[in-house]
């Protein structure tokens, strides 16, 4: 089946389509043969850190001082019983 459908090229969403279609050149033809040349795709991705940091705490190291930290500070202001 063909579908002939026209897209406004001069609206900010009009060309989001566009672009959009051209990542499928087996399927999609346009009528300027221009448009009609596969458009490579680049998408960055960051760089994993393997690095850990001198001060990294594991989590269930931060959560044991952290409520030793909070009794102490209740106990303190004679809010813990």
């Amino acid at each position: 089946m063909k579908i002939n459908v026209k897209i406004d090229a001069g609206t900010f969403e009009g060309q989001q389509i566009i672009d959009y279609l051209k990542a499928f050149p087996d399927t999609v033809t346009f009528e300027v043969p221009t448009l009609n040349e596969p458009q490579q795709e680049y998408i960055t991705q960051p760089k994993p850190s393997t690095a850990i940091p001198s001060n990294y705490v594991p989590a269930e190291e931060f959560r044991t001082e952290a409520k030793k930290r909070a009794k102490a500070l209740l106990e303190k202001h004679g809010l813990h019983s």
